[in-house]
């Protein structure tokens, strides 16, 4: 059984490992029409009912609803990546004083180590942009580096 410090060192050096992808652009929630007209700059699409929308670039830099993304595909080589949302957002809550929203996705790669580590999941994550979305990612930038410091060990 694992202690909450070995849970919490496990997946320090989960995200330390994780191949992370902070996004330039900023994204928001559109509707989809016609879910063929999925757009290829789309992230992810979601249906909610009979209406679908899809999570796309933001096309304003005023507008209001946009989302800072991070991806994180973890390493097939790394410790079990399980827990990990549930951990992530409990540091965002009590770090960043933020949540997130989290969109699961299937990772390409789909390895059977990969099965192993996460499912064969990978994980885009969003926070709005301004204050909420820069602590979103001085959390996530501060746990990566707490990672590599415990691996050096």
């Amino acid at each position: 059984m694992e202690t909450d410090e070995q849970f919490d060192e496990r997946l320090c050096r989960v995200i330390a490992q994780a191949e992370t992808t902070f996004y330039r652009d900023c994204y928001r929630w559109t509707p989809l029409e016609n879910p063929a007209d999925l757009s290829q700059a789309a992230l992810a699409a979601v249906r909610d009912g009979e209406a679908w929308y899809q999570f796309v670039p933001a096309s304003r830099d005023d507008d209001p609803q946009q989302f800072v993304v991070v991806r994180f595909n973890f390493a097939e080589t790394g410790p079990s990546a399980i827990g990990f949302v549930a951990w992530l957002h409990s540091h965002l809550r009590t770090m960043g004083k933020t949540g997130a929203i989290v969109i699961c996705g299937k990772d390409t790669r789909a390895s059977n180590a990969l099965f192993d580590i996460c499912q064969g999941a990978m994980d885009y994550w969003a926070c709005p942009v301004g204050p909420t979305g820069d602590r979103f990612i001085e959390v996530i930038r501060a746990l990566i580096e707490r990672g590599a410091r415990l691996q050096r060990k």
